[in-house]
């Protein structure tokens, strides 16, 4: 038997993202792909090649229906389309039987109102936990 070792719920949503290695060397264009499930502390992307572990990833999610959980002015529409930009760390790598590869990736690095937002995003839409 698993034990559940993540510290925060997941939640099922797929949408798009943009990511690109962080590196000092003119690195790859962006990869544009979409990701699994999201959560306060990561998410879970699929990927068209594999990234080592430990590799840093610049992130640019788009998050359907977070714009109302956002601190901002004017429209909640001009909210929503503003991707959650962060910083994440590959943490887990897994090849698919189609040929990709999904990666585990930990947030390193969020805008503070970003996270706040995602967070309330993410309580309001989870699912009510079986305790």
């Amino acid at each position: 038997m698993s034990q559940e070792r993540r510290q925060f719920q997941r939640i099922p949503l797929e949408a798009s993202l943009s990511f690109q290695e962080l590196s000092f060397h003119k690195g790859e264009a962006p990869a544009t792909c979409s990701y699994k499930d999201v959560s306060a502390g990561g998410l879970l992307v699929d990927s068209p090649r594999a990234y080592p572990l430990g590799t840093l990833l610049k992130l640019e999610l788009r998050v359907p229906g977070w714009g109302r959980f956002q601190n901002h002015f004017g429209p909640v529409q001009d909210a929503e389309s503003r991707p959650l930009v962060a910083l994440g760390m590959v943490v887990r790598i897994e090849q698919m039987d189609s040929g990709g590869y999904e990666l585990g990736v930990k947030f390193q690095n969020v805008y503070p109102d970003d996270l706040e937002a995602l967070v309330k995003f993410l309580e309001a839409t989870a699912p009510p936990s079986s305790i």
